[in-house]
């Protein structure tokens, strides 16, 4: 009789955050993924100390991308006892280096924060400190896309280009035992075709069983060119009033590309009369992350690159904002500017300092260029509430709120059908994770007509026996 084969949907389940998935092959345990859930502070708090198993009896992780959504609890994890290796490609582990780092200060910025103004509420010890991040990046082990590794006897992995961020794997796990086969694919964040810097989702070799994500389930995102022509015209719209464009985007992939589009923007004559200000020190960190890595570009980006002296992440009207006093600066300065700054929900980071200086001053825009999960500041202005708390205070909403889906990193429906169509065999047993229920229900919808797997979507700790 083979050994159990079972996977538990821990995180992410019905939802959009905290990517969190246990496998378990006989006496072997493993996460794919343990990200932080992001929402509201005493719910997230919750559920980012929980565990529904024993840390210590963990053998392994193994990871898609350095998002904090996908990495960002690993710490907790070690710190509660978890002692083995955590698998991922070199430029994840490059950067959740400096990301975990930021995590664990902006926590204790966070808690320190809410001992000088409780507001009501008890400061609570953070999650983890910066001794836990550097135990945790000790445990990373190194894997190269299409290099197969033995995760444990009778495992074998391999990582395919998931076109999402920098380093992000699409991740394949072929069990055997007595005679029998099975392949397990984990989307992670499947990426887009045809965008900025990074080569195009690959297509790994068919599986049985695939677990994919969800997040734009429901929606379709615009052509690359109608966003292009979306941005310059906020640019400009913003300019005229004398205003300053705040865009809240994560540190790791949106900033980039979001430079590097209007780094072309200027070079054809559009958008290009405003300083752009990159405030964000993890940002600067991750650009150096990407400089370093060019064999993860397209053939265009690896070109400008090479031939441009580093652009598209690095132009004349480009500057990379460093200390806190520069930052604080930039809400004193007269005159238009773009200002890009982290988080890209709006759950902490400079970007909230820009917030409540520039929310209530209606020559301002603030332009949202990525998903907003329930719960986040980011999700409350988008949904058009007024005001808004920041910092435990009330701040009036009079910037214009603007959005632009099309500089999404994650496939839109059409792309993630595409995709599962082009799997070869075609998946037997779909599960969507990683999407609020509604864009999980329509995308499951869509590929029960289109394709002939089994498509289920699983409640938050439910468990699936693999072999079946």
């Amino acid at each position: 009789m083979s050994r159990p084969l079972l996977i538990a949907f821990q995180g992410a389940a019905r939802t959009v955050t905290g990517s969190r998935h246990h496998i378990r092959f006989g006496e072997r345990t493993w996460l794919f993924d343990c990200g932080l859930y992001q929402g509201r502070r005493e719910e997230a708090d919750r559920v980012n100390r929980t565990f529904v198993f024993e840390p210590p009896d963990l053998d392994a992780v193994v990871l898609s991308h350095a998002h904090l959504d996908h990495t960002g609890n690993l710490p907790t994890l070690v710190g509660r006892g978890f002692a083995g290796a955590i698998h991922s490609t070199a430029a994840t582990a490059e950067l959740s280096t400096f990301m975990l780092a930021d995590s664990a200060h902006l926590m204790a910025k966070d808690i320190e924060y809410l001992s000088r103004h409780p507001h009501g509420r008890a400061a609570r010890e953070p999650l983890y400190a910066a001794e836990d991040v550097t135990t945790t990046m000790g445990r990373f082990e190194r894997h190269e896309h299409h290099r197969p590794w033995d995760l444990f006897e009778g495992v074998r992995v391999e990582y395919f280009n998931a076109g999402h961020i920098l380093g992000a794997a699409l991740t394949t796990f072929e069990f055997h035992d007595k005679g029998r086969t099975l392949r397990l694919g984990m989307s992670g964040d499947l990426g887009r075709p045809a965008r900025p810097i990074l080569q195009d989702p690959e297509h790994h070799p068919g599986v049985e069983v695939l677990v994919l994500e969800s997040t734009y389930g429901d929606r379709l995102h615009r052509p690359g060119a109608e966003s292009e022509k979306e941005l310059a015209d906020i640019v400009e719209r913003t300019a005229r009033r004398g205003g300053r464009l705040l865009v809240p985007a994560f540190a790791v992939g949106r900033t980039q590309e979001l430079v590097a589009t209007l780094h072309t923007l200027c070079e054809r004559g559009r958008a290009c009369d405003l300083p752009i200000f990159v405030d964000s020190p993890m940002a600067r960190e991750a650009t150096g992350v990407f400089v370093r890595h060019p064999e993860c570009f397209d053939e265009e980006t690896f070109r400008a690159f090479t031939q441009q002296h580093g652009a598209p992440f690095g132009f004349e009207r480009l500057r990379y904002v460093g200390s806190p006093d520069e930052s604080r600066a930039l809400n004193d300065r007269q005159g238009p500017c773009i200002i890009i700054a982290a988080s890209g929900m709006c759950e902490g980071g400079r970007i909230l300092h820009h917030l409540r200086h520039g929310l209530p001053d209606a020559k301002n825009t603030v332009l949202f260029v990525g998903f907003q999960a329930e719960g986040t500041l980011g999700r409350r202005l988008r949904d058009g509430m007024n005001p808004v708390n920041i910092f435990g205070e009330p701040v009036p909403v009079k910037a214009e709120i603007a959005a632009i889906d099309g500089f999404s990193a994650h496939a839109d429906q059409n792309e993630l059908v595409s995709w599962v169509s082009g799997l070869s065999p075609a998946p037997r047993r779909i599960f969507l994770v990683h999407g609020e229920l509604a864009a999980a229900e329509t995308l499951a919808a869509v590929l029960r007509e289109r394709t002939p797997a089994e498509v289920r979507i699983p409640e938050k700790n439910e468990e699936f026996e693999l072999w079946n």
